[in-house]
């Protein structure tokens, strides 16, 4: 995973997937800027149990970086287009083995105003599940499965129209 200073064409978005602990603090700290007043951050953790699904141990995330990247690059865009007055944001990624408890995926978002950055957070997570192509193997007490975390491609906060920056 890159650090933020390598993110996005203007420095302004932190994307990026990784093996190791995601940088939670380290994201929040980097969206707090001076004409932000409004920091949303969103992590979503390894729980111990799915739908019809007791005893979770672990999940794995699997994914290409050359798919990824883009989609992760056409959120954050399709974001700044929705709300034009983020002033920075991140979205990371986990991959590899995670235990119940551990950190999948940071969002993070500061505008000038509470609202508008729950709103792009949000929208961001969201887009994330159903727009980005990463597969998860999950364990439980006496078994496992794969399955693709990806879901058609539409805005899941904002009704069922397609999100043609974010189509192949």
């Amino acid at each position: 995973m890159t650090g933020p200073e390598d993110s996005g064409p203007d420095g302004r978005d932190w994307i990026g997937i990784s093996e190791s602990t995601l940088a939670v603090e380290a994201a929040w700290r980097w969206v707090n800027v001076p004409e932000c007043g409004g920091i949303v951050t969103f992590c979503g953790t390894v729980r111990d149990h799915s739908e019809g699904r007791k005893g979770v141990i672990s999940l794995e995330y699997e994914t290409y970086e050359e798919y990824v990247m883009p989609k992760l690059a056409a959120v954050a865009s399709e974001a700044r287009s929705r709300w034009p007055g983020i002033g920075r944001l991140v979205l990371l990624h986990r991959v590899g083995r995670l235990e119940v408890g551990e950190v999948a995926v940071v969002v993070a978002a500061s505008t000038a105003h509470r609202a508008e950055a729950f709103s792009a957070t949000q929208f961001c997570i969201d887009s994330i599940k159903h727009t980005v192509p990463i597969w998860k193997r999950e364990t439980w007490d006496g078994g496992s499965d794969w399955s693709i975390c990806e879901h058609e491609d539409r805005d899941p906060g904002m009704g069922a129209a397609p999100i043609a920056s974010l189509s192949p």
